[in-house]
């Protein structure tokens, strides 16, 4: 990731601003909240806004989109908060280091992943609310939306709830269903929403969610096959109760191909954003 690490830093010192300087009040829920900001994320899917930006718009410059890149960071880092507490998965270690709950208390917990929520809604209203152009502010509007609506019910959190009412009914099929809501909505919302920014036809944005889609379910079977002894001890729904590891590399590839195809379908030069997505979908090579 060191190739990227200049939009990291870009991504990073945006969420940073957004901390300003607290009472004693909220001092505990804020270190929460950055405990898990700031805790080892490879900044995923920010990224990929910003390379899906940058293709579609042609231009270097990326201001544009970290608003919307670092809303759905913020997103994706409460979605994890909430995921880790013992009524939903119950872990106690996130990315080498003890989970929020752990740390903070299950309480404080879930009021920074609510905190980190509404920041993502003010961060990308403070944003608009500066827009003068009223074409500007209703694409920021609509990939907005988009946004919410992919973190909501019928994505995100309806992956969660497969997670969780499935458990002893999960099957292959189903569990490919909950990969593209609960892992693919949040790298489809950062991708469409950078293609409304840049100015992306619906024709376009279709291909762009196919991309997204494909990137994400194949980035969490990546996750199962090289977490696969740890989340095995914890009877967690993998892809490797149902497929070998062989056919599930298969699938990989076959997803690969298929994001490529999507990108390889738009007039733009997506070298680079294709390149990225190959490393995220084929990690364990």
């Amino acid at each position: 990731m060191d190739k990227y690490s200049e939009l990291i830093e870009s991504i990073d010192n945006y969420i940073y601003k957004n901390f300003t300087a607290v009472d004693e009040y909220q001092k505990k829920v804020y270190e929460s909240m950055t405990y898990s900001l700031f805790s080892g994320g490879k900044r995923v899917r920010p990224i990929l806004g910003i390379l899906t930006y940058k293709a579609l718009s042609g231009s270097d410059d990326y201001e544009e989109i970290l608003p919307f890149a670092v809303a759905v960071e913020l997103i994706h880092t409460y979605s994890l908060i909430h995921d880790d507490l013992p009524a939903m998965d119950d872990d106690d270690i996130r990315r080498g280091k003890p989970t929020n709950h752990r740390v903070y208390s299950e309480a404080i917990a879930i009021l920074a992943g609510d905190g980190l929520l509404n920041m993502s809604a003010e961060v990308l209203s403070k944003e608009i609310e500066t827009y003068d152009d009223l074409a500007k502010v209703k694409k920021a509007i609509k990939a907005m939306k988009y946004i919410f609506t992919a973190s909501g019910v019928h994505d995100l959190i309806g992956g969660q709830v497969i997670d969780i009412e499935y458990n002893d009914d999960m099957n292959y099929d189903i569990c490919e269903i909950m990969y593209k809501l609960k892992t693919a909505a949040l790298i489809r919302a950062s991708v469409v929403s950078a293609g409304i920014i840049a100015g992306a036809s619906e024709e376009e944005i279709a291909s762009l969610e196919e991309f997204a889609n494909c990137v994400g379910i194949a980035y969490q079977i990546e996750d199962d096959i090289l977490d696969e002894e740890l989340d095995q001890k914890k009877e967690k729904n993998t892809m490797l109760k149902f497929k070998t590891k062989e056919e599930l590399l298969s699938r990989i590839e076959d997803l690969t191909i298929r994001a490529n195809n999507e990108l390889d379908s738009l007039e733009y030069d997506t070298t680079e954003l294709k390149e990225f997505a190959e490393l995220l979908m084929n990690r364990g090579k």
